[in-house]
């Protein structure tokens, strides 16, 4: 079968080092046959979440936007990438709205999940089966001028861990040091460390959906 791959790009600029860090792991990957899609959430229409709890009776989020695309493009794919640039100290808020609508989506909204469940009206956090995201690959990468990543990796690392996710590392921090446009390729040990995560996280991919 073929492994598809999600990668998103959480900066609020188009054509950001973020993406282009996106774009030199879907090169490295492809060398392997791993295909590669870069999602960019820049001018993408993203709303906060309403905490209206809509979605835990109705099985859909009330909010019509881009962003339900984007998650339903994560379940169909076998490895998903997290990239976001540093925003004080944590990840941007398209990527936090990503993160927060995104728990409460594949735990309880995917139909691939409810199953038996769907139409029962008491369905809660407690007897959800598993996450739509279960078993699928990931891999988180920030992209800072000075500081902040370790927080934001922690962010982004645990949202793919309580989805079940099988979680890939690198041989130290995964954040990039760049400020203007391209800045990040004078960066070699973070480069060093791109190159190491998506080499470990194509390996991954192969033993798990070859």
């Amino acid at each position: 079968m073929s492994i598809n791959v999600i990668a998103i790009a959480g900066s609020h600029r188009k054509n950001s080092n973020t993406e282009l860090a996106l774009q030199i792991m879907s090169k490295r990957l492809s060398k392997i046959d791993i295909e590669t899609e870069i999602i960019t959430l820049a001018n993408k229409k993203i709303e906060h979440c309403r905490a209206c709890d809509n979605c835990k009776r109705t099985r859909k989020c009330p909010i019509n936007d881009n962003l339900v695309e984007i998650m339903e493009k994560m379940i169909t794919a076998q490895g998903i990438i997290l990239a976001c640039p540093i925003y004080s100290f944590n990840i941007t808020p398209l990527m936090q709205d990503l993160i927060t609508r995104g728990n409460r989506y594949f735990h309880i909204l995917a139909k691939s999940v409810i199953k038996d469940d769907f139409n029962n009206p008491g369905f809660t956090y407690k007897n959800i089966p598993y996450s739509a995201l279960k078993g699928k690959v990931g891999a988180a990468i920030t992209v800072a001028r000075r500081a902040g990543g370790g927080m934001a990796l922690w962010n982004l690392n645990n949202f793919m861990l309580v989805n079940e996710m099988q979680v890939v590392g690198s041989c130290y921090e995964n954040t990039i040091f760049g400020n203007e446009r391209g800045a990040i390729i004078k960066d070699i040990e973070g480069m060093n460390n791109l190159y190491r995560l998506t080499d470990n996280f194509g390996i991954l991919l192969k033993r798990l959906f070859s």
